[in-house]
């Protein structure tokens, strides 16, 4: 196993998104050693997804890196780095934790399917399976997170609730909440700022981003900056102009417009019917 500890860490260290973030279709990514079964996957979600293929866990772990596929499909019993380790591998990682996984197994031993869980996998199924209950699980995974996104986007205010240590998606965003705080007035502060602060190449940083909350990542700064100008707005007795400047924006006006096109209503009428 050192010879693969080894080769991961390499990984790790790098390996950059490489795949358009533009493509209109989610990515599927199947790693399974029957090259049987990766085929027939494969033909399931070819017509509604972009689909690639690992034939064992480390080409996969390699793969997951330099693509961030939307999701994974992943079996368990591969030889050299299973599926559960290389779950928690990506689970573990922040420029790929927030990829639902799901697993597949011939073991329908109870405690085989509760290592998965608790390594980070987002849902299993025991084959052989109905290949039409693997895609409606995948589907309603990926309709989760959207809604999980939308809601975020949709909250008023950029505070998020109390993390749990396992919830890494939650992690993620509470960490580029607080770097996009810290560089609040900065007005040049950008995605390149953004990506060294957190850690991840601009590359990596854009897709993970646009996955996660829909937004690019110049967009979803500017989110957060009129969420906390929202925020100001009750709760200060500083005026539209001054508080422009205070969240990053050099013009007033552009900052209004864009308060106005985000909240459908403009900061004078925002303060006048949320300030008590």
């Amino acid at each position: 196993m050192s010879d693969y500890n080894n080769t991961i860490t390499q990984l790790q260290d790098n390996f950059a998104w490489t795949y358009p973030a533009t493509e209109s279709k989610p990515l599927v990514h199947v790693i399974e050693d029957n090259g049987d079964m990766r085929m027939l996957i494969k033909e399931e979600f070819c017509n509604e997804y972009r689909v690639i293929l690992s034939e064992d866990g480390l080409i996969g772990y390699k793969k997951t890196l330099t693509n961030i596929p939307d999701i994974i499909i992943c079996d368990i019993q591969m030889p050299g780095l299973n599926g559960i380790n290389l779950c928690r591998l990506l689970k573990e990682d922040v420029r790929t934790s927030h990829i639902p996984i799901v697993l597949i197994t011939v073991d329908n031993d109870d405690e085989c399917v509760l290592n998965g869980l608790e390594n980070g996998a987002d849902d299993y199924l025991i084959k052989p399976f109905n290949f039409s209950i693997l895609k409606a699980r995948v589907d309603n995974l990926l309709k989760l997170r959207q809604q999980l996104l939308k809601l975020f986007l949709n909250k008023s205010d950029t505070v998020l609730s109390p993390v749990k240590p396992s919830d890494t998606n939650e992690k993620f965003l509470k960490k580029a909440c607080e770097i996009i705080d810290r560089n609040l007035s900065n007005s040049k502060f950008e995605a390149n700022d953004f990506a060294r602060e957190i850690g991840m190449s601009r590359a990596q940083i854009y897709r993970k981003t646009k996955i996660i909350t829909g937004q690019s990542v110049k967009e979803f700064i500017r989110i957060i900056r009129l969420k906390k100008a929202a925020d100001l707005l009750v709760s200060t007795d500083f005026n539209v102009s001054e508080i422009a400047y205070q969240v990053g924006f050099s013009s007033a006006a552009y900052f209004s417009s864009s308060f106005s096109n985000y909240f459908k209503i403009s900061p004078s009428q925002y303060m006048s019917l949320n300030k008590y």
